[in-house]
């Protein structure tokens, strides 16, 4: 026996675009807290490597161990990116499926920021091309934290060990 669903209402194509917009802004959200709590691991596995009475196992220990740290937390970071430009594409959808006009939606906003970055503390703004964009982004910045303490952790166990 076949089914047959009714087409979704307006009610319904706005409740599932509030979900969206839901689960995208607590995903970035935990990037952030998952970026704090990797900054605050790392610096108590800092605390201990740079104590001159650690023995030489946990001294070997504590720069893997910070690695493993960067790795799963970098691991997570793309997976949220990925999660994030789904939602995107989805809540994008569902704002024409809304016949919201192109810059009305939060996803055409987060697709099409109309104000560039500004240089803190300046009035000076950079431009707005891609490679700018891409630089000036958290994705690029998280990644760096996360490569950069992991290099650090590498350049530790190889100097240190």
């Amino acid at each position: 026996m076949v089914s047959i669903e009714p087409s979704a209402t307006k009610d319904d194509v706005r409740a599932a675009y509030a979900a969206v917009v839901d689960y995208h802004n607590n995903l970035v959200q935990m990037r952030f807290t998952v970026a704090g709590l990797f900054l605050a691991a790392n610096g108590f596995l800092a605390s201990g490597f740079f104590q001159s009475s650690v023995s030489a196992m946990p001294r070997a220990a504590l720069p893997v161990l910070g690695m493993v740290l960067a790795a799963i937390c970098w691991l997570l970071e793309v997976r949220t990116y990925q999660l994030l430009e789904n939602l995107g594409a989805r809540g994008h959808d569902l704002e024409a499926s809304l016949g919201l006009q192109q810059g009305q939606g939060f996803f055409s906003l987060m697709e099409h920021q109309p104000i560039g970055p500004r240089l803190p503390l300046t009035r000076l703004r950079l431009p707005a091309n891609r490679v700018v964009r891409y630089l000036v982004s958290h994705s690029f910045g998280i990644g760096l934290l996360y490569t950069f303490i992991g290099m650090f952790w590498l350049i530790m166990l190889v100097v240190r060990a």
